[in-house]
C-alpha cells in the first residue's frame, strides 16, 4: 500500500486549491496541512493529458477508510445543499482522494491525534476521460461492392486519359 502517493492534478484542479488555499482563513489544521501539500507537490497535467484512473473534480469512484469500503461518490468542488453522493473538496476525505490514482492511498491525521488511511479503491467515471473518449472519431468502414447488371467495365492499362503531349 501506497502512503507516501504522488499527487497529480489537472491545471483546473491546480488553481481552484490555490485559490482555495489564498482564501483560507481558519485555523491550521490537518485539511490546511494538506491542502497547502497539495498544492506544492503535485504534478500538473493538462485536461486532455491527465491519466483516466486518476481522481479529478467530477470523478466518480468509491474508496476505502481504513480498509471499509464506502461510495460511490462524486468529488465536488462545493456541495450546494449537501447533494446526496457528493465528496465536497472542503471535508479532508474530498480533499485527500483528490489527485490519487487508483489503488493509492493516503495517511492523513483526522484530529484529536486521530488518523485514517484513504485509499482510492475504484475511478467509476473520470470526466476528461470522458471527454476524449467522446472526441475521439468514429471511423466508419467504406466497402465496395461489383455492380450487377449492366455492362462490364474494363480497366486498360494503356488508355491514358492525361495530356497529350504535343
Amino acid at each position: 500500500m501506497v502512503t507516501d502517493p504522488h499527487f497529480q492534478l489537472t491545471t483546473r484542479d491546480h488553481a481552484i486549491l490555490q485559490a482555495m488555499l489564498e482564501r483560507h482563513s481558519g485555523p491550521y489544521d490537518a485539511w490546511a496541512t494538506l491542502l497547502e501539500r497539495k498544492v506544492r507537490e503535485s504534478t500538473l497535467y493538462f485536461r486532455d493529458d491527465i491519466p483516466p484512473g486518476v481522481v479529478t473534480l467530477g470523478t466518480k469512484l468509491t474508496y476505502l477508510a481504513d480498509g471499509a469500503v464506502i461510495g460511490p461518490h462524486v468529488v465536488v468542488q462545493d456541495a450546494e445543499g449537501n447533494l446526496p453522493g457528493s465528496l465536497p473538496l472542503r471535508t479532508l476525505r474530498g480533499l485527500a482522494l483528490l489527485g490519487l490514482a487508483e489503488r493509492a492511498a493516503l495517511r492523513i491525521e483526522t484530529g484529536a491525534g486521530g488518523a485514517e488511511t484513504i485509499q482510492v479503491h475504484e475511478v467509476l467515471s473520470q470526466p476528461e476521460a470522458e471527454a476524449r473518449a467522446a472526441a475521439q472519431p468514429v471511423h466508419n468502414v467504406v466497402s465496395f461492392r461489383p455492380r450487377r447488371g449492366g455492362p462490364a467495365i474494363g480497366f486498360d492499362p494503356d488508355d491514358d486519359p492525361g495530356p497529350s503531349a504535343a
